[in-house]
């Protein structure tokens, strides 16, 4: 009995330990496979201090607003970026309409289809995930959910 429970517990730690937290390394997102809008693979660069993350439409229809209203550099400049997670999305909607209209944006979104990443970086319902790094750890993880704090996210 004490074996079982033993190996319970192992197990639930390796698989926790894959959620990303404070302290975590910019590495563990190299774990993970992007595409762009234009269907490029792409890397989490290593100077990156911002990841902005949305989940669901809404909030990514937030975060696109947001950042078409800067110049096209702009992630590259405050060493952001900007990760759609999508694998929630019907792909029939994904190759009819989202992906036309994602490749309209002049700033670059990193594109994640599998349902793997949740796990990784736990979304919260109707919120943006930000996640801030220092020294390629992550320092700060929290959830906003309007312009105003997404302003802020980038200036901090």
């Amino acid at each position: 009995m004490k074996k079982l429970l033993l190996i319970v517990v192992l197990t639930l730690s390796l698989f926790g330990s894959s959620q990303i937290k404070i302290g975590s390394s910019i590495d563990k997102f190299n774990n993970y496979s992007f595409k762009t809008q234009h269907g490029k693979n792409i890397k989490i660069p290593k100077n990156v201090k911002t990841i902005i993350i949305s989940y669901e439409k809404d909030t990514g229809r937030l975060v696109n607003k947001y950042l078409n209203a800067k110049y096209p550099p702009y992630l590259a400049k405050m060493n952001a970026v900007f990760i759609a997670d999508i694998h929630e999305m019907p792909s029939i909607i994904t190759k009819l309409f989202a992906m036309p209209k994602m490749r309209k944006y002049k700033h670059t979104i990193y594109i994640y289809n599998e349902d793997d990443f949740s796990e990784f970086v736990k979304p919260q319902d109707e919120k943006i995930t930000v996640i801030k790094f220092s020294d390629k750890q992550v320092s700060k993880i929290y959830h906003i959910s309007n312009a105003k704090e997404l302003k802020k996210a980038f200036e901090n």
